[in-house]
This record gives C-alpha cells, structure tokens and sequence, in this order.
C-alpha cells in the first residue's frame, strides 16, 4: 500500500502523541511527521523518532503555514488539562487549545487550497454523567464539558468538510505509567495510601494508550471511518473497582476512606464535576469494526502499566 507524503500531529509530545508517533515509526516509517509546537527553534525528536516542528499559536490564531506542505492527514491531540480550577482563563485555554486549534487549522487549509482527512480526540464527557450505558447513538449532555466537547466536534466536522472527511474519538481515562491521571496516581497506591473518589459508586471508562494509539492508526488507514467512535475499553468498572484493582496490581493495601466529595470541590472547584462524573460507555462501533484490543480489562491494563512504570 503506498501513503501520501506528510501527516500533522498536534499535541504530539504529550502521552498519546508520543505513543502514536512511535507506533508510526515502527508500521509507517516512510511517512514524514510533521508537529505543531510553540517552540519550533531547535530539532525536534519525539519518543526518539524524528519530526518536523512548525510554529503555531491557537490563542493568538496563527501558524506557520509551511507545516500543511504535502499533508494528507491530520491528527489533533493538542488539549489543555482539564483536571485544574476553571477559572474564567482557564476555560477560555481549554476551549481555545481544541476548538480554537481547530478554527486556525481550518482557515490555513483553506489558504492553502487544501482538504486533509481530520482524525480528532475528543472525550466521553460529550455525555451526561449518570449509571445508564452510553453509545454513539446517545445525545450529548449539558454543562460545560459537554459544550467544550461538543463545540470541539463541530470544529473538527467543519475542518472535514473541506472534503477530507473526519473522525473523532470520544476517549476515556487514558491509561500509562509515563502520564496522565496514572503516572500521578503510582506514588500514592505505592505507599499504600490509594482510596476510591467519593461513593466510588460512579462509572469509569478507560484505555490503554497503546489501544488509543492503535485506533488512531487504523483511523490512518481506513478512509471509510467516519464521524464519533468512542475510545473506551469493553470493561467499564466503578471507581471503587478501579482503585481497588490498581492496589491489588501493585500488591499494595486497600484500606483507606474514600476522598470526600466536598474535599475535591474544595480542591478543584467547578471541575471537581470532571472526578466525579459517572461514564458507562460501550466502543459500540470499534466493536462492530471488529477492533482487537490488546488491553480489553483492567487487570491486563494496569499488568502492563505496572511493568512499564
């Protein structure tokens, strides 16, 4: 199978965009990568593999446009944390790092004359936070995230619309010793301090960054995936079940109180509602693609998790 020339990645030094440019290396290694970053100046190599940097700026709506020469695909990553108080900047950064992105990439598609195929994350905070099992058929929720996310989408639509078509992913906890929620979480479960959030009653969807990383290369080499497709294991567990499970992968007791709701409202505020949100999501379309993960429960997830730690 030939490939076209170049993709773009954003948000290719964090977690996922890093494990996916190291799969791309070993499956596609004749592909040229191209990054969007704030600091373009020196050589870039991410997760050892080399890379094209580019300058851009989304909050200031610019980019450098010699970063879409020869690009067929492109994946947006980029994302600022959502786990920190919602100030009134704070939001604006977390809209402005996916939706605003997407607008910038948008109007310099257009300049260039160009229609990339868009494979976007999202998340499964595009749904309402309850017990009952989520698919792509359901309708999105209400509040902020799901605005943000919703609004993310429809960027990420538009952008596709230039005739490339898109995908987008509606990804769960993503799961790996080297980032995210998990790389913060080891210390604590290591010294037998780790506890459930709040009930621990609330659904958790998750993933592994290696099954992540492997959808988003299918999505590279099937142009017949289209529209939403949630990123989340067949297992769902309860938050209790989850931090129960990672005590036990890393043979470590399981004893104390959960953390109080109250207390991480005090902590993070608004976006406490991130933590405590309940999310019962089924892959109901990787499924029917008939998809493999590699990392289907949790127990071989955190397995793996905790050899690479």
């Amino acid at each position: 199978m030939s490939h076209p020339t170049s993709i773009l990645i954003t948000g290719a030094t964090g977690l996922v965009g890093s494990t996916f440019i190291k799969l791309l290396q070993k499956t596609q290694p004749d592909r040229a990568i191209h990054i969007l970053t704030r600091n373009p100046q020196t050589p870039h190599r991410v997760a050892g593999v080399e890379v094209k940097a580019f300058g851009w700026s989304p909050s200031d709506q610019w980019m450098n446009p010699m970063a879409l020469e020869g690009v067929s695909h492109i994946f947006h990553l980029a994302g600022e944390p959502v786990a920190q108080r919602w100030t009134y900047s704070a939001r604006q950064r977390i809209r402005d790092s996916r939706t605003g992105a997407l607008t910038l990439l948008q109007e310099a598609c257009k300049t260039a004359s160009l229609a990339p195929r868009i494979v976007s994350a999202s998340a499964v905070g595009f749904y309402a936070s309850g017990p009952e099992n989520r698919t792509e058929d359901d309708p999105a929720g209400t509040g902020f995230l799901s605005e943000v996310v919703q609004e993310w989408e429809m960027a990420a639509a538009a952008l596709g619309a230039l005739g490339g078509g898109h995908v987008q992913f509606r990804i769960g906890l993503v799961l790996s010793a080297r980032g995210g929620v998990l790389k913060r979480l080891l210390p604590i479960y290591r010294m037998g301090l780790g506890a459930p959030l709040a009930s621990g009653r609330q659904f958790q969807s998750w993933i592994h960054v290696e099954d992540l990383a492997s959808m988003l290369s299918e999505a590279l080499d099937h142009s017949e995936w289209s529209g939403a497709y949630n990123a989340v294991s067949p297992e769902v567990v309860s938050q209790r079940q989850f931090s129960r499970a990672l005590a036990g992968a890393l043979r470590r007791p399981h004893f104390f109180p959960a953390v109080p709701a109250w207390a991480l409202r005090l902590w993070f505020g608004k976006a406490a509602e991130a933590l405590l949100a309940s999310h019962n999501i089924t892959p109901s379309r990787l499924l029917e693609l008939g998809f493999k993960f590699r990392f289907p429960t949790l127990e071989t997830a955190f397995e793996s998790a905790v050899t690479d730690a």
